[in-house]
């Protein structure tokens, strides 16, 4: 009976947390400041619960070592990690905490980031800490040449390239801290802002790569970059129907206008759709019954990773290579107080910010399908 009932304290826990997440995604299309206030520290305090409950299993377990630990999601810090959150909890919080959060812990976020999330994995997504500009290179152009450094050549080269500030748009993320939330020590609030900011910024992250904006955040792979611009905002791309996912459509419609007329290969494109286009729609038309008598299951005649994302309308999908999207993100390594934000008296909310910029490499990168005609009896919620 008590694993019963403690398997149903943590489907109830993720079904808060999926709850959590869904609302703060929510806040963040709605461009509500503060709603999304809100909505991040209950998704937070969701993160909070369950470190707390982790930190005092651990505590009661006679196996409190290490490797416990490393299995509850703590790992080892550094020196200066430990420096820094001893001086977090000494200062009962990070208010008046003059050191910056110390590099590794932001590497590690976003190493998070990219192991953890398909999408931000699958696409240029660096970590631009301390950079304010990077260089990309613009479309089919070759930055490599045969002969005389001529002034044509010149020219072309130089439209070839192009800097992109990566300090552009920013990314703020709430931490609110309980008063247990430090007396845990260095370990466990290492885990509880890593975690907080890795969740918080993939949610807001994958958002912005597929479908953001323009407007204060970068251009998602749905926009259309030649399209007319209105108050920063960038329209969406037209869709073009698709019905099957056959060898023909798939090379004509998905393929070839990837590779830009002939100027490029693709070796592998990436499918981004929304989770119930994936099992009502793409899942049974790429599952097949194996000679075996087992099914083989992502079975595409191209070269295709399919991802699932949230923030992929329902009845799209988005077809790219995943290096054709670039996102550059820093940290200011810096924790404030939120001081418009006081949720519960027993606990402070912080702030913390992000500088980023991102877009697709030209507008070419991606194609944008309308899919709500593949596959027959798609099943009614």
């Amino acid at each position: 009976m008590p694993v019963k009932n403690l398997d149903n304290a943590k489907i109830k826990q993720q079904q808060q947390q999926d709850e959590a997440k869904a609302k703060l995604l929510a806040a963040m299309k709605d461009d509500d400041e503060k709603a999304l206030a809100e909505a991040m520290v209950e998704f937070a305090n969701g993160i909070q619960e369950d470190i707390l409950e982790k930190a005092t299993a651990a505590a009661q377990s006679e196996f409190n070592d290490q490797r416990i630990l490393t299995e509850r999601g703590a790992r080892i810090l550094t020196s200066a990690e430990t420096k820094f959150y001893n001086e977090v909890i000494a200062n009962e919080g990070f208010a008046g905490v003059e050191e910056l959060v110390p590099a590794t812990v932001i590497n590690r976020v976003f190493d998070e980031l990219v192991r953890d999330h398909a999408l931000l994995n699958a696409i240029t997504f660096v970590n631009t800490t301390g950079i304010t500009q990077w260089i990309t290179k613009k479309g089919d152009v070759n930055p490599a040449f045969w002969g005389k450094l001529t002034d044509a050549i010149k020219e072309k080269m130089d439209d070839g390239f192009e800097t992109v500030n990566t300090n552009l748009f920013k990314l703020s993320a709430f931490i609110p801290v309980a008063k247990a939330m430090l007396d845990l020590g260095p370990t466990w609030l290492d885990q509880y802002v890593r975690t907080v900011l890795a969740e918080a910024m993939a949610i807001a992250l994958e958002e912005a790569v597929v479908n953001g904006t323009g407007s204060d955040q970068p251009i998602g792979m749905l926009k259309d970059l030649d399209g007319a611009v209105v108050n920063g905002v960038y329209p969406d791309k037209a869709a073009t129907a698709i019905t099957d996912l056959s060898p023909k459509t798939l090379g004509e419609k998905v393929m070839y206008p990837l590779t830009h007329d002939g100027k490029r290969t693709v070796p592998n494109v990436l499918l981004v759709v929304n989770p119930a286009d994936y099992w009502a729609r793409i899942f049974p038309a790429t599952t097949v019954l194996t000679q075996s008598g087992t099914y083989a299951y992502g079975v595409l005649p191209i070269p295709a990773t399919i991802i699932q994302s949230v923030s992929v309308p329902v009845g799209k999908m988005v077809a790219g290579m995943g290096k054709d999207y670039f996102l550059g993100v820093g940290s200011t390594r810096q924790i404030e107080v939120a001081k418009e934000l006081r949720i519960l008296e027993d606990e402070d909310v912080y702030v913390t910010k992000q500088y980023a910029n991102g877009r697709p490499l030209d507008n070419n990168a991606y194609q944008v399908f309308d899919i709500s005609s593949i596959g027959t009896d798609i099943p009614t919620p």
